[in-house]
């Protein structure tokens, strides 16, 4: 199968996850406008739980996946059955502890079925991580652009029915949510069943298990602390302060995390890349380049939201979100920062070692803690805002740091653009025809 080059797979990840922004930020509005401030603020809270509890408990097996296909070194049917019996476990435990989690909470003004809604939708979400894995491993960029993007365009449609017109409030975003991950259970069944033809059994693949978990625990571990450092705030904002300074801040990371589009677009095809490789040294040479990019890219586009912010927030949000601008403005370098890790982990974590992502951000998360402690109770949401950009820089530096040394590429080479730089997206797109015709 003929590859295609970087640049044209990154533009095909960018235009998807370009349209799961566009969809969220649709269904951001939607939701501030109908629910108000202390509404997205419930939504906000509720909704923040199964994206930390998911964080760990998929145990990292997408990108188990990722690796272990990308590396031929498994029987992709036995791979496949062993997905299923490992999407079975970590459904049961995410939804225990989901449950947990809200029976045990201090304040419980939500009605329970939307519990009932969020602990339902947990698996559809799961089958959704752990396919993604098998289509970024086959190196399928299409299939996996559907399943990233298809439960966030289905959810906006539903929540303009369940939320806009039939006004069920906070029930309908989850009504929505649930729904949109509903059907595209059905395309994942018709894929990987019938299209693959993977022979499922129900055989405990012992081996091939403990293989996969042992890689992909220490994955589950590093996007655990990531995730708390993106989600940590929020519910120390529940708990120090109100439900309207939650949907302030929520909102502020909404927009402020726009910078992220093209290093998401990238760490999905770094990550496929790495793993499918045997030039080390030349991915080496295209993530640095890549990097150096993104970042001005990421520069520019932090900016733009900066100098547009006090302009949009008012008009798309509603007046009862001013307070968001700020927040925004402040938060933008620490976002931006943290852009440029993901694409460095993305390398890393291709090649099987995302324990340096742990090593970095664990000190950077009990910092945000602490932070949060003394700055929340006095600033509100932005204080939050602070925590998470001292919490996100240092973070950031630190991995940068490590990673050159886990590459042997001192940090200035990382960092410094070169004239070789300026032709390179240009020799990838040629490179990439070259093989399409060969193919």
């Amino acid at each position: 199968m003929a590859r295609k080059s970087y640049f044209r797979d990154i533009l095909s990840v960018f235009g998807s996850n370009l349209s799961v922004t566009i969809s969220n930020l649709v269904i951001g509005i939607i939701l501030s406008r109908v629910l108000g401030a202390a509404g997205f603020g419930l939504y906000s809270s509720l909704i923040v739980v199964p994206i930390i509890v998911i964080g760990f408990t998929q145990l990292g097996i997408r990108r188990a996946t990722i690796y272990h296909i990308g590396q031929k070194d498994i029987n992709e049917n036995n791979l496949a059955s062993a997905l299923i019996l490992l999407w079975f476990y970590t459904s049961f435990l995410s939804i225990i502890i989901c449950g947990l989690v809200f029976f045990f909470s201090a304040s419980q003004p939500y009605d329970p079925l939307m519990v009932v809604l969020i602990l339902l939708t947990i698996p559809l979400l799961l089958m959704n991580l752990f396919s993604g894995g098998i289509f970024l491993g086959r190196e399928e960029i299409l299939r996996a652009n559907i399943i990233n993007a298809g439960p966030t365009l289905l959810t906006l449609v539903l929540t303009v029915l369940f939320v806009w017109f039939m006004k069920l409030w906070v029930l309908g975003a989850f009504i929505s949510i649930f729904a949109a991950n509903f059907i595209m259970f059905f395309f994942l069944y018709r894929t990987i069943i019938i299209e693959y033809r993977y022979k499922i059994t129900w055989k405990y693949h012992e081996g091939l298990m403990k293989s996969m978990v042992r890689l992909g625990l220490v994955n589950a571990v590093a996007i655990f602390v990531m995730q708390l450092n993106y989600r940590l705030d929020v519910l120390m904002l529940k708990k120090l302060s109100t439900l309207e300074q939650v949907g302030f801040y929520a909102v502020a990371v909404q927009i402020a995390e726009q910078v992220w589009h093209i290093p998401y677009a990238i760490e999905t095809i770094i990550l496929s890349r790495s793993a499918n490789t045997d030039d080390d040294e030349g991915v080496t040479r295209i993530v640095a380049t890549i990097f150096r990019f993104s970042m001005v890219a990421g520069f520019a586009a932090a900016v733009a939201i900066y100098f547009a912010a006090p302009y949009l927030i008012p008009l798309i949000f509603g007046k009862e979100f001013i307070s968001s601008v700020p927040m925004i403005q402040a938060i933008l370098p620490g976002v931006l920062l943290l852009a440029g890790f993901r694409i460095l982990n993305s390398r890393l974590t291709g090649k099987g070692k995302p324990e340096v992502a742990i090593y970095t951000f664990v000190p950077a998360l009990v910092l945000n803690f602490i932070a949060n402690i003394f700055m929340i109770p006095k600033f509100g949401g932005m204080g939050a805002v602070w925590s998470t950009n001292i919490s996100y820089t240092l973070g950031s530096i630190a991995y940068l740091v490590m990673y050159s040394r886990k590459i042997k590429m001192p940090v200035r080479e990382i960092l410094l653009f070169k004239k070789s730089d300026f032709t390179f997206f240009r020799k990838l797109s040629a490179r990439g025809q070259s093989n399409k015709a060969s193919g």
